[in-house]
């Protein structure tokens, strides 16, 4: 009788856990049917979930939009993330704003370079991130042929007028011990 009452309450104890994960797989699977809800259906609601999917998704919305400012603090929020592929895909696409924002503006315009280094930053921190963009190489070749970077340029690093190259000789000796 010992081994039918184990018996029965081991089998009882397997019921209950089996139970306890179909719950949780099925509330997972209800998050996400309701994440990918949002996402294809964005101008359906009205609040935006706190999972950062549906923060990207939001983000290209309103950059879709010309809501530039907005889409790029949603990005910047997502750029925290510890997934490297949507972290890779937001520089991108702040990258993407950025460069979009430069090309409308006027040639003579200061502000146009400086959204250019933006843009040429973000691409190369998604680079970083995810070497296999190759969208993102290819926008980043355009915000050097709009503004090249010419390395001659950099100061910081010549020699100074009068400095000297100095080489100093070390004779060494050899002391035999006992």
């Amino acid at each position: 009788m010992n081994k039918s009452f184990l018996a029965h309450w081991v089998l009882v104890a397997i019921a209950s856990v089996s139970l306890l994960g179909t719950g949780q797989a099925g509330i997972s699977l209800w998050q996400a049917e309701k994440l990918n809800d949002f996402i294809s259906n964005t101008a359906e609601y009205e609040l935006v979930p706190e999972h950062l999917k549906a923060q990207f998704a939001q983000a290209y919305n309103e950059a879709e939009s010309g809501e530039t400012n907005a889409a790029l603090e949603r990005l910047t929020t997502v750029v925290t993330t510890n997934d490297a592929e949507l972290e890779a895909n937001a520089y991108y696409n702040r990258g993407n704003i950025n460069l979009r924002e430069a090309r409308s503006m006027d040639k003579n315009d200061t502000g146009r370079i400086a959204l250019i280094g933006l843009a040429k930053q973000d691409y190369r921190t998604a680079l970083l991130i995810n070497s296999e963009l190759w969208d993102a190489r290819y926008n980043l070749e355009i915000a050097l042929i709009m503004v090249p970077e010419d390395s001659s340029e950099n100061k910081k690093y010549t020699k100074r007028k009068g400095s000297q190259s100095v080489i100093v000789k070390v004779v060494g000796f050899r002391v035999d011990l006992p």
